[in-house]
């Protein structure tokens, strides 16, 4: 299979440009060359088949050959909300979450938390989540959200149609793989994952007069990357069972 790269912008033209790191991966790492055949994908949905027309130094003019049609997603979205772990965990935490095809991934302060990743390192991990895609083969990027504060994102919740989960040591088991489950899932399903010393008790009880469900996710205490990822792995899989 071709190799996969990403073109931020619209296909309408049949000449696109390649720049920045894109460019340099291309060219200086993969040492490819006019005449290669390539993937281009633009993150909302668009791919096309392509072929190198010219390199130079820095930039790399390509030619559509096919465009494809890729059907929009009929899986329910998926939003990870997630306290941030401490250094190149949240990367991995990203990069995971985005091969995983979780829709929106939103950093959360909760009271117990110790981290802030701060605006500039969520722009850097922007990159993370292309190289995610183009591994994957997904078509479209996980948007990375804001930072936002526990109570701020519980009353956004509040105003539209979503099923709530929160990982809670003392919550219940839920079968995700079950009808009960699968059938009642039409809107998108919002996951909430605490920070360290886990959410606080008051924390718990504003998500669950939103309505969330407290599930407990494993006999031990795990570390937020780990909570997040087999979160989400799970609900993902079971809903990708039910297209």
């Amino acid at each position: 299979m071709p190799h996969r790269f990403y073109f931020e912008g619209s296909f309408d033209s049949d000449q696109l440009l390649l720049e920045g790191s894109e460019a340099h991966h291309l060219l200086h790492v993969l040492r490819m060359q006019a005449g290669d055949s390539v993937l281009i994908f633009n993150g909302t949905g668009a791919e096309a088949e392509a072929v190198i027309a010219k390199t130079s130094r820095k930039t790399v003019e390509i030619k559509i050959t096919e465009r494809r049609e890729i059907q929009a997603s009929t899986q329910v979205p998926v939003i990870l909300a997630t306290a941030v772990p401490k250094g190149d965990r949240f990367r991995w935490l990203v990069e995971k979450a985005a091969e995983l095809g979780v829709t929106r991934l939103v950093p959360l302060i909760t009271e117990r938390s110790s981290v802030d990743p701060g605006e500039n390192r969520l722009k850097k991990l922007q990159q993370t989540i292309v190289a995610a895609a183009k591994q994957s083969g997904q078509t479209r990027l996980m948007e990375l959200a804001p930072q936002q504060k526990w109570d701020d994102f519980l009353a956004e919740c509040c105003q539209s149609d979503h099923r709530i989960l929160i990982a809670d040591p003392g919550g219940s088991a839920l079968d995700l793989f079950s009808r009960s489950f699968t059938d009642s899932v039409a809107s998108p399903v919002i996951l909430l994952i605490g920070p360290e010393g886990g959410f606080s008790p008051e924390e718990l009880q504003s998500a669950i007069e939103t309505g969330a469900k407290s599930v407990k996710l494993s006999e031990g205490i795990l570390r937020i990357e780990t909570a997040a990822i087999l979160f989400a792995g799970l609900v993902c899989l079971a809903l990708n069972q039910t297209e």
